[in-house]
């Protein structure tokens, strides 16, 4: 009996230190300044990439789908919040290579930054940098083949910026 009352004491001051630490599910938070619908802008392109701010715009209004399809409006008019941004940077960059001239894998690092206005340009939340990465391999002798490597890293990277960024925003802190 005594070990029971133990183990129960036990498992109630776990669940008060949780909860009192400030412990949540990422994305669980609301949105700043009472915002319950925003709508999302194309995002603006300021990397050499071409046609990225579609996938990165799609990829952002998707996580906000996923996790709060609700707080999505189709006109800018209904709108608590105007959600814009500019993917700012793409960059490549060596990471492994077979020879000093030869790379064997690659990282495209992309940075996103994001800004929530009220309906009458207010600003209401800034992102900051979002700042994700993805590596991915390099065909040696195949141009085309890294291309599509190139891509499809490109695209796991608008869905790891978009999760980042619907996180930050619905953070509490």
């Amino acid at each position: 009996m005594k070990r029971r009352t133990l183990v129960l004491f036990a498992i109630v001051m776990s669940l008060i230190c949780i909860s009192g630490c400030g412990y949540h599910f990422s994305g669980s938070g609301s949105y700043p300044a009472g915002v319950k619908l925003i709508f999302v802008t194309l995002l603006e392109n300021r990397t050499a990439e071409t046609g990225v701010e579609s996938t990165f715009t799609n990829d952002l209004i998707y996580e906000f789908t996923r996790n709060r399809k609700e707080s999505l409006t189709r006109k800018r008019s209904s709108a608590d919040g105007i959600l814009s941004g500019t993917i700012a940077r793409l960059a490549v960059a060596n990471i492994t290579r077979t020879s000093i001239s030869t790379a064997k894998e690659r990282r495209v690092t992309g940075t996103l930054t994001l800004r929530l206005e009220s309906p009458d340009g207010r600003l209401l939340w800034n992102s900051g940098d979002i700042v994700e990465s993805e590596a991915y391999a390099v065909v040696a002798g195949d141009k085309l083949a890294t291309d599509r490597n190139k891509s499809k890293a490109i695209v796991t990277l608008s869905q790891k910026l978009a999760e980042s960024a619907f996180n930050r925003l619905t953070e509490d802190f």
